[in-house]
């Protein structure tokens, strides 16, 4: 077991007042890279005050043609995410909204028990051009909110969110620069292995993935920062 630094804070600041010889800027900067660089563990909340559930996929597998304007294979980590989601349903029976990927499993049978009402599928779609555009994590969110609650955030009360343990933190950041109240479950182990075969190169290795998702967390950081600016 890996135990806590205690003092890192103050490690980290002084690495930075030293690099950047500036202190003041040092001590407005450290908690962003402390909890943008150094932190992977999300907030959670109880799975009895979930009043929704986000689930984001992670990652896919080739399709048939390996043509990439038709829809990739959903792939075994997102029936993993699945299974969450059935094992989050079992225990508190609220609306899901699921990202295609994940959707596809509940709608092939995997999980008679859960009636179709609840599970809510966040689509792709095709341009013009007959290219086809997948969601970002953030336009997942947005699509959710406009397209099933008439642009009202709060009307999804708690939201519990689901994803790959090492995607979840930046998942919850993003549902709440869009206004929601959103924590991971509590005592809902997420799947943190990756998938070598995925047709998306970031998700194939743990080391391509975090560094991504570490440069993705900084990048909003400071746009929300920028927007807080006169």
């Amino acid at each position: 077991m890996t135990l806590p630094i205690s003092n890192f804070d103050k490690i980290l600041d002084s690495k930075l007042t030293l690099e950047l010889s500036d202190k003041k800027t040092a001590e407005t900067l450290e908690p962003y890279i402390s909890d943008k660089i150094f932190t992977f563990t999300p907030k959670e909340m109880d799975i009895c005050a979930v009043d929704n559930v986000i689930a984001f996929a992670f990652g896919n597998r080739p399709n048939a043609s390996d043509d990439k304007n038709a829809l990739a294979e959903p792939g075994p980590m997102n029936k993993e995410l699945a299974d969450c989601c059935a094992d989050l349903y079992r225990k508190k029976r609220v609306p899901m909204f699921m990202q295609w990927e994940i959707a596809r499993y509940f709608e092939a049978g995997d999980y008679p028990d859960i009636p179709s009402c609840d599970v809510n599928s966040i689509e792709p779609y095709w341009n013009e051009k007959g290219e086809l555009i997948y969601l970002s994590t953030d336009g997942v969110v947005e699509s959710i909110i406009t397209t099933h609650f008439k642009n009202n955030p709060s009307a999804l009360g708690c939201v519990a969110v689901i994803g790959h343990r090492d995607h979840v933190k930046r998942c919850i950041m993003t549902c709440e620069n869009r206004k929601l109240a959103a924590y991971a479950p509590k005592n809902l182990r997420l799947p943190g292995w990756y998938d070598e075969k995925s047709w998306q190169l970031w998700t194939r290795r743990r080391d391509l993935y975090v560094l991504m998702d570490i440069s993705s967390q900084l990048s909003m950081q400071a746009q929300i920062n920028i927007g807080k600016t006169d």
